[in-house]
This record gives C-alpha cells, sequence and structure tokens, in this order.
C-alpha cells in the first residue's frame, strides 16, 4: 500500500525542529481525521519551512484509531526519526546560520524536547526545551521552584544517546521561580562546565541530532550535586 503523504509548512526552522524532537521523543503524534483509517496505515510527512529547500521526511504508522464523534476519530501515529539527513541537515545549518546575528548568545540553540527526572523524594518532573554547546534551557512542571534549586547551585544532567552516555556537569545561572501563565512554568538556564573532547563531541553529535536520545526519550538531573 502506498503511504500517505502529507505536507506540514513551519514558519521557522526552530519550529519544525521543536515539533519534530517533541514527537520523536514521545513516541508519535495524534491526527484528526474524518476518514477511520486502517491500523497498520503509513504515513510520510514532509515537514518544511523557510530557507530550507530539502524538506524533512518523517515516516508514521497508524497504532491505533478512536472515534471521538461521529465521523471524527484520532490516529494515533507512530513516529521514526527520519532516515534521510538532506533535509535535516538543511534545517540545522539555517538555524545555525540565523544564530550569527543573535549577539546575546555565543552558541545556537537546537530545539530539544526530552523528559527528565531527578532522584529526589518529591521532585517535580522536568522539560528540556533547548540545548546548545553552551548550556540548556529546563522548563519545571510545577507551579513554584522547589526550594534545593537556585542561581549558583551545581548542576549534571545525565542523558543515554545511541552513541553513548552523555553526562555534562553546569551551573544554574538563571531562575523563574514561579509560573507565570499556563504555558510559562518556572525554569531554569544553566550554563555547562569544562567539557573533555569526549562529551564535547557527544554534545555536537546531539546538537547535529547525529546522535539521539535512546527511548523512551527520559533523562536524569541532579541540582545541587556536582
Amino acid at each position: 500500500m502506498t503511504p500517505v503523504r502529507l505536507k506540514v509548512a513551519y514558519k521557522t526552522p526552530e519550529s519544525l525542529l521543536s515539533e519534530l524532537t517533541k514527537s520523536v521523543g514521545r513516541g508519535g503524534v495524534r491526527l484528526e481525521t474524518r476518514k477511520a483509517l486502517p491500523v497498520g496505515t503509513k504515513f510520510v510527512f514532509e515537514l518544511r519551512s523557510p530557507g530550507v529547500p530539502e524538506p524533512v521526511e518523517v515516516l508514521g504508522t497508524v497504532m491505533t484509531v478512536t472515534e471521538t464523534a461521529p465521523g471524527r476519530f484520532v490516529l494515533h501515529i507512530r513516529y521514526e526519526a527520519p532516515r534521510s539527513r538532506a533535509g535535516l541537515d538543511g534545517v540545522i545549518k539555517r538555524i545555525f546560520e540565523t544564530s550569527q546575528y543573535d549577539k546575546k548568545r555565543k552558541s545556537p540553540r537546537i530545539p530539544l524536547h526530552v523528559r527528565a527526572t531527578e532522584n529526589r523524594p518529591e521532585a517535580p518532573t522536568y522539560r528540556l526545551r533547548d540545548i546548545s554547546a553552551g548550556g540548556v534551557g529546563i522548563d519545571v512542571e510545577a507551579d513554584t521552584l522547589p526550594r534545593h534549586i537556585k542561581v549558583g547551585v551545581k548542576f549534571l544532567i545525565q542523558m543515554k544517546l545511541t552513541t553513548g552516555m552523555l553526562s555534562v556537569p553546569g551551573e544554574v545561572v538563571w531562575a523563574v521561580t514561579t509560573r507565570s501563565s499556563d504555558t510559562l512554568p518556572p525554569r531554569v538556564g544553566v550554563a555547562f562546565g569544562k567539557l573533555s573532547p569526549q562529551v564535547g563531541q557527544l554534545l555536537d553529535d546531539l546538537l547535529a541530532l547525529k546522535a539521539l536520545p535512546t527511548p523512551p526519550w527520559i533523562a536524569r538531573v541532579s541540582f545541587g550535586e556536582s
């Protein structure tokens, strides 16, 4: 059976990559439709953004079909990471090119959505939302920032990648302590410390999406520990 091909346009390369990493990280997407497609139906999603000539092609498979109302269905589609590098490399190249004009940042940020946990009693869930060679931004799924997280405390992130275990130390350099809206939870910014050549290479591979977190996408973080 010929795969169903869908074209999806994004306003920026960053928004494309953000949605891609979010969907791959959680294992798939929900698609509302008026037609109940059979389980096992294949999709090819063409993800396009301005300034990138080649689309990012993502394969998907219908895993479940749920009827939410008469004539309305929700398809749960499992995502697979792109097999071709052409479109993906173009998106990353465009992000790096445009970041050269951002004088506030030393390193370009790559949108990366990864759930993270901490080995502390009653610790909230964290979400890594972007990462660069110099640091990472983290959302906290709570109304207020935990007391042990404050500017100046040590930080450690550990993430199993397809090419090895990434373990990066750092320090909290800024913090927003309370939720300001439904979409803006407490959050912190972390600056990475000095990296060994091996860790630096793993991080570079992640930033280029040559290495991805192993499924399911879950990282381990520690605040207040070196």
